[in-house]
């Protein structure tokens, strides 16, 4: 069982946040990749997808539609594991953002 401490977290949150900043809101994303919606927090889930699909790295890319929380329980986990994949293939993991990433939604689903 991993953890991750609450600097590191934050840390990983602010290394992703100046990732997404410098890419802009535009991709331009050259086939193949491969397209990933809803995680809703499904980690066992997600994991699969990888096991079938590969791990992200410099030939296999990513783009995840978004709706990576709530519902399941390992928001958080997805998330984490999501965000530092971004920060190792900065060019291979795509993340978009889906409507239960905004506060809205967060608060009738509970993240």
């Amino acid at each position: 069982r991993a953890q991750i401490l609450e600097w590191e977290a934050i840390a990983l949150c602010a290394r992703v946040s100046g990732i997404l900043r410098e890419q802009g809101p535009f991709l331009e994303i050259a086939p193949p990749v491969q397209i990933i919606g809803d995680i809703h927090g499904q980690l066992a889930d997600l994991l699969r997808l990888f096991g079938r699909g590969g791990w992200p790295s410099a030939t296999n890319q990513y783009v995840f539609l978004g709706d990576y929380v709530d519902r399941g329980r390992f928001s958080v986990e997805c998330v984490t594991l999501l965000f530092t994949l971004k920060a190792l293939y900065p060019s291979a993991v795509h993340l978009l953002r889906g409507n239960h990433e905004c506060s809205s939604i967060n608060r009738v689903y509970g993240f």
